[in-house]
């Protein structure tokens, strides 16, 4: 099977070829070929404004530097915040007007897509009083479909917050606003850290009167509802925990640490895992790890059952969980680093 890179450059030989290559069948037979090959990379980019910035490639076994994509000139000058990755394309929004413009990408062909302004305006909402955006993307097999939701949780002068949640199809090329009764979730996360079960998922708070209630916040792209999974019982683990989302070997997780702050930590951290989805009673704690240094950001687990992270001496470190063992990534912390999975495809993004 020719690769991402090949195949685009064919689609000018003749219409036919053209054609079979966009094909939706083609596109997605291809992609899973690759992806069954194992050779998947970590692509990351830094927040700061660079001329030379660009989408890097690292193998995901060796964390050796495999490519670079350059960065269009129009966007050179965003500070970019990637809120997830599917199927070989990126979306991602500008740190500086949060959630207000989102894009899509394929950078492995050069391809990229600003969507189309969302049904509700960021400016507008802000006249009402505070407005918080969290986003999320996702992938959802049974249309074929790109997906982005956003959610927008707005906070008057009496602290009363109303909610506002709109869902963008690639498919359709529009946004649909999501008819929600009763939304009783707040502090949500950014963004989405785990996509798997036809759901995007966030961490998040459930108002339970006055006492918020961490959960985990999901959003099934096919039934379009919002559902909450109870976080583990990790009290034994200590007081003042923090806890990072992601899938560890197909399984929805939770990375439990102490956060450092430069001077002091605690060296255990837990990986907790819930072996059938959706059921709270299925979370068992799987490993303690000892990390000397500490944890200060999680960014991602891997697929190799690992997960990045900045420890308390700033280091962008890697802990495989069978192992306990560390190492460093060798990447340079430029205040702000997107991580995440990443394997080229021929998903074209036209309009």
């Amino acid at each position: 099977m020719l690769p991402v890179e090949a195949l685009a450059k064919f689609q000018c030989v003749c219409k036919a070829w053209k054609n079979i290559i966009r094909d939706p069948k083609f596109v997605k037979d291809h992609f899973q070929i690759q992806a069954a090959k194992g050779k998947d990379y970590l692509l990351y980019v830094p927040l700061d404004r660079t001329i030379e910035r660009a989408f890097t490639l690292l193998c995901d076994e060796t964390f050796d530097q495999a490519l670079e994509f350059e960065i269009p000139s129009e966007f050179r000058d965003m500070s970019f915040i990637i809120i997830g990755s599917c199927n070989g394309v990126l979306c991602f929004t500008d740190a500086n007007s949060f959630g207000s413009t989102v894009y899509l990408c394929n950078p492995s062909i050069r391809k990229y897509r600003a969507v189309i302004n969302p049904m509700f305006d960021g400016v507008e909402l802000s006249c009402q009083g505070d407005v918080d955006f969290a986003l999320g993307f996702g992938y959802y097999e049974h249309t074929n479909d790109y997906m982005i939701i956003r959610i927008a949780i707005l906070s008057d002068e009496e602290d009363e917050a109303t909610s506002k949640v709109e869902v963008y199809s690639m498919v359709a090329n529009s946004w649909k606003n999501l008819e929600v009764d009763h939304f009783p979730w707040e502090r949500i996360e950014l963004k989405s850290e785990a996509v798997m079960g036809d759901s995007v998922h966030w961490k998040a708070d459930y108002r339970d009167g006055d006492e918020g209630i961490p959960v985990i916040l999901a959003y099934h792209m096919g039934e379009e509802v919002f559902r909450q999974i109870g976080l583990p019982n990790y009290k034994a683990d200590g007081k003042d925990l923090v806890e990072h989302i992601g899938v560890y070997k197909g399984n929805l997780a939770m990375f439990v640490f102490h956060q450092s702050d430069h001077f002091s930590w605690h060296k255990n951290c837990h990986l907790w895992v819930m072996n059938e989805y959706g059921v709270v009673s299925s979370w068992t704690k799987l490993y303690t790890v000892v990390i000397d240094a500490g944890v200060v950001t999680p960014i991602m687990f891997t697929n190799n059952d690992e997960i990045i992270f900045e420890d308390g001496e700033c280091d962008l470190t890697v802990c495989h969980f069978e192992s306990n063992t560390i190492s460093y990534l060798g990447v340079e912390d430029q205040g702000y680093l997107n991580f995440v999975t990443y394997n080229g495809s021929l998903v074209m993004l036209e309009d």
